[in-house]
């Protein structure tokens, strides 16, 4: 009698644990499916900050171009006042 009280806890403390796996194997597979959210999530970031990239090169050159038009406007005024005052 004693034998079936001891594998009858046996087999309890069996279930216990098969319980106790199953439930971690669960939060497992749901770490993993947070895994691929980040991963898609990680992916849409790089893509965006490529494309910003791009457009912060765009302003810059178009900055650049201001830039020398601003200064080519104020040299040729500058080079127009001189060329009529002194000449």
């Amino acid at each position: 009698m004693a034998q079936y009280d001891d594998t009858t806890k046996l087999l309890m403390d069996i279930q216990k644990d098969v319980a106790a796996t199953k439930t971690k194997v669960e939060n497992i597979e749901e770490k993993l499916n947070q895994v691929d959210d980040i991963g898609d999530k990680a992916d849409k970031a790089l893509a965006k900050s490529i494309e910003v990239e791009h457009e912060i090169g765009r302003v810059t050159q178009i900055q650049n171009w201001v830039i020398g038009v601003l200064v080519s406007g104020v040299l040729f005024t500058l080079l127009v006042y001189v060329a009529e005052k002194f000449l």
